[in-house]
């Protein structure tokens, strides 16, 4: 695994928008803060051109958008590169990405999640780098940080290889209220980390991998799916995967696991984390802890859930393609990650 160097404070930061542009509310007041904020700190913050243009769902063609990207990835006067936003469409630039002069370049960290997976996932499986599934760039905009954002930005600088689960969660954000378009997360509800499978605890350590359902399912079996070949190469290591879902119901997350296990994907795994998902609804009385395990409790592995990840706010930073420890208690956990 190819892990890229740390930020300081003179790191200069690209920001491009390979899924969604920014052109409305609270996003538009974030990312110029996030721009200020950054700037504060001694960064000086780069943006491709079509950040904040938005047409039908894409900041701009497909080609444009993995070009922008590799323009920034391939500067060396820049030290890593966030995606300025999540969306719908970033599958579509895979075609148009580089993957064979990524694997000899020097490598960096890309930081995102939701589409974003459609990167942060491939870099690592076809690349063999370290990627970052976090916040995009304009969540850094709130006037305050909120806990995860510190920590985020810490491990970036390479101060801190630990995060643990969080003390509450928000159901409602207010920055979609006029005025409070940089209010940080309202964390109101209890967080709760459930164990599914039959164990009173976790202690787990392997290769972490993963991402948003959504996309994963969408990537899967197509020739950007590189999954056996990565998971053959860190067998030793074993995979811990760390998944979330945004739109799929709790059917269509019952699929998503059994395509992925029936894909191989699942091979050498040592435990599983899952994030809160967004879709919670019950469907035929199946609520999404059924949904869940249904495919993954024959594998006899270790399964969390209700993990400070992905779409439900705030979550914690994964670094896609390290090495982890994952301890789980009480419905309280921790991760170290590893970096070799």
């Amino acid at each position: 695994m190819r892990y890229p160097e740390f930020i300081t404070n003179k790191s200069k930061i690209g920001v491009c928008a390979p899924s969604f542009g920014t052109i409305i509310q609270p996003y538009k007041a974030r990312l110029n803060n996030a721009i200020k904020t950054f700037q504060n700190l001694g960064h000086e913050v780069v943006l491709t051109d079509h950040v904040r243009k938005n047409n039908k769902g894409r900041s701009c063609d497909a080609k444009t958008r993995a070009e922008e990207f590799m323009s920034l990835y391939f500067n060396d006067d820049i030290d890593m590169v966030f995606s300025e936003a999540g969306g719908e469409f970033m599958v579509e630039i895979l075609p148009y990405v580089d993957f064979e002069k990524i694997k000899t370049a020097k490598p960096k960290f890309f930081q995102g999640y939701s589409d974003n997976t459609t990167l942060t996932f491939t870099l690592t499986t076809i690349c063999d780098v370290a990627s970052v599934y976090s916040y995009c760039f304009p969540e850094f905009g709130t006037n305050s940080w909120h806990k995860t954002l510190k920590d985020n930005y810490d491990f970036l600088q390479g101060r801190n290889n630990t995060v643990e689960s969080l003390d509450k969660y928000e159901i409602k954000s207010l920055k979609y209220d006029k005025g409070k378009e940089l209010e940080t997360f309202n964390c109101t509800e209890k967080v709760k980390w459930k164990i599914l499978s039959k164990h009173n605890k976790i202690s787990m350590k392997g290769r972490l991998l993963g991402g948003c359902l959504d996309i994963l399912t969408v990537i899967c079996g197509t020739e950007f799916d590189n999954v056996k070949n990565f998971i053959e190469k860190y067998k030793d290591d074993g995979i811990i995967w760390y998944l979330e879902s945004c739109d799929l119901n709790v059917l269509e997350q019952t699929r998503a696991f059994w395509q992925l296990k029936n894909a191989g994907w699942f091979k050498y795994c040592k435990g599983f984390i899952i994030g809160r998902p967004k879709n919670t609804e019950k469907i035929f009385n199946i609520n999404y802890c059924e949904a869940i395990y249904e495919h993954l409790k024959d594998l006899k592995v270790p399964v969390v859930a209700d993990v400070d990840l992905g779409h439900v706010g705030p979550f914690v930073h994964f670094v896609n393609g390290a090495l982890a420890n994952v301890q789980v208690k009480g419905k309280k956990g921790k991760i170290d990650y590893i970096l070799k």
